[in-house]
C-alpha cells in the first residue's frame, strides 16, 4: 500500500518553465487554488483535477505527488 506524499506540482511547473499564474489560466483555476495544492493547504487534488492537470503537463497522475510505502499491508 502507498501513502500520498508532497505535491510535486511546483517542480513540474518549474521543469516546464510555466508560472503558477500561467498554469492557473491554462487550467481555468485561480492562482490560489494552484498554490494551495503546491503548499499542501488542500490535502490532495480530486481525481478529476489530477487527471486534467496530468494531461495538461503531459505526465501521469503518479507524477503529481511523492509516494511512500505504507507500513500497513
Amino acid at each position: 500500500m502507498y501513502e500520498v506524499g508532497k505535491c510535486r506540482l511546483k517542480i513540474l511547473l518549474k521543469e516546464r518553465r510555466i508560472t503558477q499564474n500561467e498554469f492557473a489560466s491554462m487550467m481555468g483555476m485561480s492562482k490560489q487554488q494552484i498554490n494551495d495544492y503546491i503548499t499542501g493547504h488542500t490535502a490532495t487534488m480530486s481525481l478529476k483535477t489530477a487527471k486534467n492537470i496530468a494531461h495538461k503537463l503531459d505526465c501521469s497522475i503518479d507524477d503529481l505527488y511523492e509516494w511512500t510505502r505504507s507500513k500497513t499491508k
